[in-house]
């Protein structure tokens, strides 16, 4: 739910009485949450993307410019909007399975497309769906938020195995640092099926090492959220990661290696592959990621501060009865 900041409200009327200040209340509550707009999109790059050799099976989503080869796109979606690019495209050798839509000056035929190898089953148009600005201040307040989270699981790390366990049925919350991550030679999480997980991540910059992943008691990545909550410089290569990545100050240099969830990242560079398990865990409430949208208060609002004005009015009628 979209909260309005009191400071707004302080502008829109005089000092409010306890019948106002508590339909305030109802208006500002904060409900679970989710990645937002990033939420459809396999792949959603703040800024620039350059890769090769590479498949991303969902929606792809880049604030800046494309630069793909021998690559697919949107191969699980087939229709609709497929790929998103706030730049220009440019494409060789491979796929987009769907629209392709691109901001850029520069104006791509899918002639141009064609004679390098390049192809969009569905419409190219030039346009602007997305604000990627709003969608960055959105994903930073978002991860600054859970960082906050008070963890509730247990770590162990025997012989640089990582080990994580959680025991509350909803949200089990931990918290690693990148160096651990670098010297890891296996990485378990052990949590309830339907429960969601967010591991945050501690660090600038963070040079993953190469290791498998293992979910236990039927946990799905798309229940599995790892917050890069600090990192502005991320690297992975060779390993497969079963979760989704919230990453969105990151530069992140991905090799030879997949993601199993969401992709949220400041740019994108290199080899690895992201599929399309997109993130359905339920994330804890969190008021940082509350936006004001709007410049008058809500119904439930406007409700209240005209219960004010009555009983202010009843209030002054018999004030004059009186004298």
């Amino acid at each position: 739910m979209e909260a309005i900041k009191l400071s707004r409200l302080g502008q829109l009327t005089a000092p409010l009485s306890l019948a106002a200040t508590m339909a305030l209340g109802f208006t500002t509550q904060a409900s679970a949450i989710s990645l937002g707009p990033a939420a459809d999109y396999n792949v959603f790059v703040l800024g620039d993307v350059y890769q090769t050799n590479t498949d991303i099976e969902g929606k792809l989503a880049v604030g800046g410019n494309v630069l793909l080869s021998s690559f697919g796109v949107g191969d699980k979606i087939q229709s609709g909007d497929v790929l998103i690019a706030g730049g220009n495209l440019d494409l060789t050798n491979g796929q987009i399975y769907g629209n392709a839509i691109y901001g850029g000056s520069k104006v791509i035929s899918k002639t141009d497309l064609n004679s390098k190898g390049a192809n969009v089953t569905g419409t190219l148009l030039q346009g602007n769906p997305l604000n990627f600005e709003e969608a960055g201040n959105y994903l930073r307040d978002l991860s600054a938020s859970l960082s906050q989270q008070t963890v509730n699981g247990t770590t162990t790390i025997n012989n640089n195995a990582i080990a994580l366990k959680g025991t509350d049925s909803k949200l089990n919350v931990f918290n690693l640092s990148g160096a651990q991550l670098k010297t890891a030679n296996s990485f378990s999480i052990d949590a309830a099926k339907d429960s969601t997980v967010v591991v945050n991540i501690s660090g600038a910059d963070i040079d993953i090492g190469s290791f498998g992943f293992f979910l236990n008691n039927g946990l799905s990545s798309q229940n599995v959220l790892y917050n890069f909550y600090e990192a502005t410089n991320l690297k992975s290569s060779g390993s497969g990661f079963e979760g989704s990545f919230l990453a969105a100050n990151a530069d992140f240099t991905f090799n030879n290696g997949q993601i199993n969830g969401n992709l949220i990242v400041k740019s994108l560079t290199g080899t690895g592959e992201s599929h399309n398990n997109l993130f359905k865990g339920n994330l804890p409430e969190s008021q940082p990621v509350a936006k004001v949208s709007q410049a008058v208060p809500e119904p439930a609002t406007l409700a209240g501060l005209g219960l004010v004005a009555a009983m202010g009015a009843i209030s002054r009628r018999k004030g004059k009865q009186k004298a």
